[in-house]
């Protein structure tokens, strides 16, 4: 199991892993998490790149879609996180519409439960609400990260 190799034991008896649907999470855990890293299926770049017929898939509208799913289980992440508590909302895509678009929709439909924290990151690059590698500029990536905290 990938955790057991990059997780430390201590780290690993704290993690649980479901096969609950990720956008219909807070049904089944309400309140439940201190932390949630949430690493949202996205459009990937990175992989077209390195697999070319890969792009055949991809279209602005399947970015577009892709969005509307993200949005789904980071509502959800916020639900079944605890107050107080953080989200750290990841993509590896360079779609504002998947990354910063995501991030704003639940500012705006959920205003005053939660807020974007700004970590000093002393890589990549700030947007709107988090940040971001992008391979043009660091030669990795690219990948996008932004740290919400539930307020209410």
């Amino acid at each position: 199991m990938t955790l057991s190799d990059y997780l430390p034991p201590d780290l690993r008896e704290r993690v649980r892993v479901t096969g609950h649907d990720a956008t219909r999470w807070s049904l089944y855990e309400r309140d439940a998490y201190d932390a949630i890293l949430l690493d949202a299926p996205c459009s990937s770049e990175a992989h077209l790149v390195r697999q070319p017929a890969l792009l055949a898939d991809w279209s602005p509208a399947r970015s577009r879609q892709l969005a509307m799913r993200q949005y789904a289980m980071l509502a959800a992440a916020l639900d079944a996180v605890r107050t107080g508590g953080f989200i750290l909302y990841a993509t590896c895509s360079i779609s504002a519409e998947e990354n910063d678009g995501v991030v704003a929709r639940l500012l705006e439909r959920r205003a005053g439960r939660v807020e974007c924290c700004r970590p000093d990151w002393q890589t990549g690059e700030a947007t709107e609400h988090g940040q971001a590698l992008l391979p043009d500029r660091t030669g990795e990536g690219p990948m996008y990260a932004a740290l919400l905290q539930r307020l209410s």
